[in-house]
């Protein structure tokens, strides 16, 4: 086994091709279409999901629920302005075994990021997985991270229910306007609705999409509950 690290990608004609993975270092490769996706097999109907990238066309694939975990905890995080599910394989110069992570992410400064689940990988276990993609990291210039699931389990119960609200379409200058001014003190989310004044439906899913891009602020460790959970608006807002 080399130490240089090598990558099949698809390119935009739609050819998978592989170079060392120092050469991807430039690439966007969250613009790119999967080089992989899981076998489907008797027992076996279909993946988790497609997941919906926020304001984004494209899906982007969970193969479990702890991948569909990490693609909620990327939408939820503010510095990653987007990723993609499997664009890249990575194996070591000369051998025959390889490994695909679950998301290429950008993050808003630049940087690139590789994002996977433990346990996962290659023939010689986890250990040797995690090997290689720390030296795909240090060759292609990439961060590597290994979303362990939620270290809240209520965190994550309220970020996936909350992140049907997610897109874009959803903001609203005039409802954020009125709902800081409503929730200057904090409130019950419906009762803060109900006092807005405002078409009550779409208000709703307005003000959840503030919730979710911290526009409106919860306790994300508590269950939300709009009849009881209080909701306030940052100190900036009001």
């Amino acid at each position: 086994m080399g130490d240089a690290v090598w990558a099949q990608v698809r390119s935009s004609a739609g050819r998978v091709l592989e170079r060392p993975v120092s050469a991807l270092r430039r690439e966007r490769l969250e613009d790119h279409e999967p080089v992989w996706t899981p076998e489907r097999y008797r027992g076996r109907r279909a993946i988790a999901t497609w997941w919906r990238v926020t304001d984004q066309a494209r899906h982007a694939g969970c193969a479990t629920l702890g991948a569909l975990d990490a693609a909620v905890s990327l939408e939820f995080d503010p510095q990653v302005v987007a990723f993609a599910a499997w664009p890249v394989r990575l194996g070591w110069a000369g051998s025959e075994a390889g490994y695909v992570p679950d998301f290429f992410v950008r993050l808003d400064d630049g940087q690139a990021r590789l994002v996977c689940r433990p346990g996962g990988g290659i023939s010689s276990g986890w250990a040797a997985t995690l090997e290689l993609l720390e030296a795909a990291g240090r060759q292609a210039g990439w961060q590597v991270r290994v979303h362990e699931g939620a270290e809240d389990a209520v965190l994550a119960q309220n970020r996936q229910r909350l992140s049907r609200w997610r897109h874009a379409r959803l903001a609203d200058a005039n409802t954020a306007r009125v709902l800081h001014q409503v929730f200057a003190r904090p409130r019950s989310f419906a009762a803060g609705v109900k006092a807005s004044g405002l078409p009550e439906l779409p208000t709703v899913a307005k003000g959840l999409h503030l919730i979710w891009s911290r526009g409106l602020l919860i306790d994300w460790t508590q269950p939300f509950v709009p009849a009881r959970s209080l909701v306030w608006s940052p100190k900036e807002a009001c």
